[in-house]
């Protein structure tokens, strides 16, 4: 049985990191709270550069938040990742729609593992990071401040409503691991639609969000996708789907970032209209998607980065 306390261990273990580190709450949260890297960690941070803020969680966001800080490292004055908002599935009163999505999964010993390894994440790099209510006063001032030109979202549990969706002059985009363009697995659980239609293939769809849910214009989508074992059936454990599901994130936002920034450079404004991954991925890469699945077991290390992702942004090398 969870208690209360899941999130003070969380807190507590956060300041053992770094008793730098500071903590805000706010009155119109009635969970999470902001959580301030220490001023040791933010010596190194980018002051300068296209702001991007990431609403994240689990094993995708995760990786999806490693990727983007690999881009700022290499990419000096030319990506700022200036927060994190992820959700808080150690705190019982957060509205996450916890047993409808992944997080129905697992204990609470995990949850606080996962949580913990995220926020961690952020503010290890001198990211600031949000837990609680996005439809609060307190957060509409937050994302003020944060001013960002763009939002990045990948597993998050809150539906976001317009006042944010509307913000960010580049767009804000969602990394969905469903082929939406086919009209399969919308909504909280779509490696069950996946399993439930016996799939041979599915894809990752990048789209931008709007108030309906993995309802808004699809930029592109990954190449296919193998989601079969290799004796060519079909796991049930949805772990060992998403850990095939998670592969071509860092390669995604790699190439869509790239091109963001490039349109900055360039002095353009607003959203990506379409960005075509088939073009962008070596054939090999696909090759290596459409292989089956090696383990029936989930795997137990956090996602790393692939190492053949180009992750210095190169204009000459990305559509105009």
């Amino acid at each position: 049985m969870a208690n209360l306390d899941d999130e003070k261990l969380i807190n507590q273990e956060l300041f053992l990191d770094n008793p730098g580190r500071k903590i805000i709450s706010f009155k119109d949260s009635s969970w999470g709270e902001l959580i301030l890297p220490a001023p040791d960690e933010s010596t190194g941070k980018a002051k300068e550069g296209f702001r991007i803020l990431v609403f994240a969680s689990f094993l995708l966001g995760y990786l999806l938040l490693e990727t983007l800080k690999e881009l700022e490292r290499r990419n000096p004055g030319k990506i700022n990742i200036v927060g994190l908002v992820t959700d808080d599935p150690a705190n019982l009163k957060a509205r996450i729609s916890a047993e409808k999505r992944i997080w129905r999964l697992f204990d609470m010993k995990k949850k606080v593992q996962l949580e913990r390894v995220m926020i961690e994440s952020a503010l290890a790099f001198g990211i600031p990071c949000f837990t609680g209510d996005v439809k609060t006063e307190s957060f509409r001032k937050l994302l003020a401040g944060c001013n960002p030109q763009a939002i990045l979202v990948c597993v998050f549990g809150q539906i976001l409503d317009q006042p944010i969706t509307d913000y960010p002059a580049f767009g804000i985009y969602n990394f969905h691991p469903a082929d939406l363009v086919s009209h399969h697995g919308a909504g909280p659980k779509p490696y069950e639609d996946l399993i439930a239609r016996q799939a041979e293939c599915s894809k990752v769809t990048v789209h931008r969000v709007t108030k309906e849910v993995d309802a808004g214009p699809v930029v592109g989508q990954s190449p296919p996708i193998n989601v079969r074992l290799k004796n060519g059936g079909i796991t049930n454990d949805v772990l060992v789907i998403n850990d095939k599901m998670l592969v071509p994130i860092d390669r995604m936002a790699a190439c869509m970032v790239s091109e963001l920034v490039c349109k900055w450079d360039r002095g353009e404004s607003g959203c990506l209209e379409g960005l075509n991954f088939e073009d962008l991925f070596p054939q090999e890469y696909k090759d290596k998607l459409m292989q089956p699945i090696d383990e029936d077991i989930p795997q137990a290390e956090l996602p790393l980065l692939d190492g053949e992702v180009e992750f210095v942004i190169d204009p000459n090398r990305m559509p105009s």
